[in-house]
């Protein structure tokens, strides 16, 4: 029997090559966003439109990392700084944006490993604390952030219009 043993991922900083298949790859994260419950409107040319969203501001404002196996994308992070408000402080805090994992490389670690190397690069800008939004549902996603410390701290809720109830129950 000639076994061979797969090799290890690879990660690194994305770049101007790899925008293609994250465009692919975000369009899918979007549609599993979907199939948790997200209530936003879906726009056209979603995958392309959330890389404009960031693209001028890689390695100063934000950073893509992905991961390969055997030199093909399998998956990626995003993590971007930010300011919050004044009136919360004026501190420069980080964000783990977005992160996606192709269904063939999933329980490899690779998720772990994209995160902390996004931590890394966001302690590594001075940021004063790290920020995340995972879907209700998503508990994949919450679980391999409490392994690393985050806890919950906001709630956010959404309200469409044809579920507002305008008059007081009982």
């Amino acid at each position: 029997m000639n076994e061979t043993t797969p090799s290890p991922p690879n990660y690194r900083e994305a770049s101007a090559a790899d925008f293609p298949v994250l465009v692919e790859m975000y369009t899918k994260l979007n549609e599993h966003f979907y199939r948790l419950g997200y209530r936003l409107p879906h726009p056209p040319d979603v995958g392309q439109v959330w890389l404009e969203s960031f693209q001028r501001t890689l390695g100063r404002f934000s950073n893509v990392y992905v991961a390969e196996l055997e030199g093909r994308l399998v998956g990626f992070m995003l993590c971007r700084v930010k300011r919050v408000p004044a009136y919360m402080g004026g501190a420069l805090v980080g964000e783990l944006s977005d992160m996606w994992i192709e269904a063939e490389a999933r329980r490899m670690g690779i998720g772990d490993r994209l995160s902390r190397l996004a931590l890394d690069w966001l302690r590594a800008q001075g940021m004063h604390s790290v920020e995340i939004q995972v879907l209700k549902d998503n508990e994949a996603s919450w679980k391999l952030y409490d392994r690393m410390g985050f806890q919950l701290e906001f709630r956010v809720g959404r309200l469409l219009w044809d579920e507002y109830i305008d008059e007081p129950q009982g």
